[in-house]
């Protein structure tokens, strides 16, 4: 008896369409961002340091997740052919998802463990000379610096760049990287290698060296869980739990 055919994503979705996309997210994110620092250099110069940071990306992750979907939504549902939301993979999933039950703590602990090795590994190459020590440790101390501004932020301001990072970023990376991206590749690459490349570009768009690993085994499983449930959703949830789990370690220290 011959295997079942892997599912396929029914889509339409072309790589100009996701790019299309990205540079929407993109420029609303930078105008976003711009009028965010204006605010917080021109109107807010004496406030604090951590209610200036809020001022500053707050809208960042609050308004940009709301805008970049509007824009696309505007510009790429009046293309031929058109677009509807299946393509984007907001659609049912093929099967009830229980399996996340086990998938969400696996993807968790798989994509930490991926981060202690590549922390392990810089760390080794560091004590044998091969990385410089001294940079390192000032990029550390940078880091540390930073994350205790971030966790002097006042409730409320913390509560909305929480709801932003927990919600709202989730499902817009959920629609550009997987929806769009994944769906694009996988109109003409193997499934595997529509899964690491979409991932690898996740990874990178996330910027920090260091947390890439995470990322990358993160969006591994994202892609996989797109394409076995031909939804984000599942992998929406995924995300979701993720980000909340990091928001409640930053939350933590508040």
């Amino acid at each position: 008896m011959p295997a079942p055919a892997a599912p396929l994503l029914d889509t339409r979705v072309r790589f100009r369409d996701a790019a299309a996309l990205a540079g929407l997210t993109l420029a609303s994110g930078a105008v976003v961002l711009g009028a965010g620092l204006l605010s917080a250099t021109t109107f807010a110069r004496d406030w604090p340091a951590p209610e200036r940071l809020a001022l500053a990306v707050g809208p960042l992750a609050v308004l940009t997740p709301c805008l970049a979907p509007a824009l696309g939504a505007a510009l790429l549902m009046r293309r031929g052919p058109r677009l509807g939301l299946r393509d984007l993979g907001l659609t049912r999933p093929n099967r009830f998802p229980v399996g996340l039950l086990l998938w969400v703590p696996l993807a968790v602990l798989s994509a930490m463990l991926s981060t202690g090795a590549a922390l392990g590994l810089a760390a080794l190459l560091r004590s044998g000379g091969l990385l410089g020590g001294e940079g390192g440790g000032s990029g550390g101390g940078s880091s540390s610096s930073a994350s205790g501004l971030v966790a002097d932020l006042p409730l409320g301001p913390a509560l909305a760049i929480a709801l932003g990072t927990v919600l709202l970023f989730p499902l817009l990376e959920e629609v550009l990287f997987r929806g769009m991206l994944h769906g694009a590749l996988s109109r003409s690459l193997a499934p595997w290698a529509a899964a690491v490349v979409s991932a690898l570009v996740f990874s990178a768009a996330h910027v920090t060296p260091l947390l890439m690993p995470y990322t990358l085994v993160l969006g591994l499983w994202l892609a996989w869980l797109h394409r076995r449930y031909e939804s984000i959703l599942p992998g929406l949830v995924l995300h979701c739990c993720n980000n909340a789990l990091v928001a409640a370690i930053a939350l933590a220290g508040l």
